[in-house]
């Protein structure tokens, strides 16, 4: 190769190591912390539409991304209950990528404290985001700065759970409780221990605002065969189960 070739081939080589560098750090922060989708933007109260209704909250389990169809346990419950005549309808208000604060900021919305007030059933999953930190918490792991994330959005998760319950002091509210996607990563074991702590919370603010928690944890015990390609989101298998779960809450709890 001729000397002045080398310097051009040189820094083609660096830009295209550069540009590959980028692409896989950018895939693994969309599976680690998915980009925020829109939250709806505040409306005017539409008049109300008769029925029982199932309005399911929350991050991209409740938009069901990972399932086949981009369908996930929503639309499986939610067409079971209609079938049954459990309700009229289904909602899915999920945002890709919610926090807590998304939430929080998304029951402010007159058109969602409308459809949570007339709902009969509300699910919701949040929080995976929050204790995921964007990746940090796999990157510069640390159980001590995992647990203080719990501490830090437990109390925001109950200002989630109080503030439903006071919008409908009569629906069968279920949390979708976390489970871990990391089980087979050098820290699984220690993550199980925050994971689990976080359940255990929800748990106890489940009691105070009568709110269920389902247990998603056990359902997740192996990643390449309960989790989607990206090893984050559930498969079609595991969402079945999710909606199985979350269909036995409701009937336990449901006052026709």
């Amino acid at each position: 190769m001729k000397k002045w070739k080398w310097p051009l081939f040189f820094t083609l080589s660096l830009a295209l190591t550069v540009l590959f560098g980028y692409g896989l750090a950018s895939a693994y922060m969309d599976v680690t912390s998915p980009p925020r989708g829109n939250i709806l933007e505040k409306t005017e109260e539409s008049p109300e539409t008769p029925g029982d209704t199932y309005v399911a909250l929350g991050d991209s389990l409740t938009r069901g991304v990972g399932s086949s169809k981009g369908e996930g346990f929503v639309s499986l419950a939610g067409n079971e209950l209609k079938e049954k005549n459990t309700v009229d309808r289904f909602q899915n208000l999920g945002v890709r990528g919610a926090r807590i604060e998304d939430l929080l900021t998304q029951l402010e919305q007159k058109e969602v404290e409308r459809s949570l007030k007339e709902a009969k059933i509300i699910s919701i999953t949040i929080g995976g985001n929050n204790l995921f930190n964007s990746g940090e918490i796999l990157e510069k792991y640390s159980e001590k700065t995992a647990l203080s994330i719990v501490e830090t959005e437990i109390p925001n998760l109950e200002k989630t759970f109080k503030s439903i319950r006071e919008t409908n002091p009569n629906a069968v509210i279920v949390y979708m409780g976390l489970y871990n996607p990391f089980k087979q990563s050098p820290n699984g074991d220690s993550f199980d221990s925050v994971i689990q702590k976080w359940n255990e919370s929800a748990r106890d603010l489940g009691l105070k605002y009568r709110v269920q928690v389902v247990d998603t944890f056990n359902l997740v015990t192996d990643a390449k065969r309960d989790l989607s390609s990206d090893l984050f989101h559930p498969n079609d298998a595991t969402y079945q189960e999710m909606a199985e779960s979350l269909s036995l809450v409701i009937v336990k709890n449901i006052v026709e």
